[in-house]
C-alpha cells in the first residue's frame, strides 16, 4: 500500500473538462490537495482517483461527498488536529 499513487483533477464546473492529473503519494497528500484546490472557489469538484481510476475522494463546492468516512470534515473546517486519512487509501 505505500507504493499506492492517486490522481487528482480540478473542474471548474462539475463534470466538464478538468486541469491535469496531479500525482498525490499519500492520503495526508490527497487531504492537502483537496483542500487547496476544494475550498478556494475556483473549482466546482475536486476528485482523486487511484491508479485504476477509481474515485477515492471527491469534493463538490468545497464539500466532501465521498468517501462516507470523509463527510465528517465538512464540520471540521479549522482546527489543528490529526485527520485520520488512512479511509482513503482503502477505498
Amino acid at each position: 500500500m505505500g507504493s499506492e499513487q492517486f490522481y487528482g483533477f480540478c473542474y471548474p464546473v462539475a463534470g466538464e473538462w478538468h486541469t491535469p492529473s496531479v500525482t498525490l503519494s499519500s492520503p495526508e497528500e490527497v487531504y492537502g490537495y483537496t483542500q487547496l484546490h476544494g475550498k478556494t472557489g475556483m473549482f466546482q469538484e475536486v476528485r482523486v482517483t487511484d491508479s485504476g481510476d477509481h474515485i477515492v475522494v471527491q469534493m463538490i463546492d468545497g464539500k466532501y461527498v465521498w468517501p462516507e468516512e470523509w463527510k465528517q470534515l465538512n464540520k471540521e473546517d479549522s482546527g489543528h488536529g490529526e485527520i485520520n486519512t488512512a479511509s482513503a487509501a482503502d477505498a
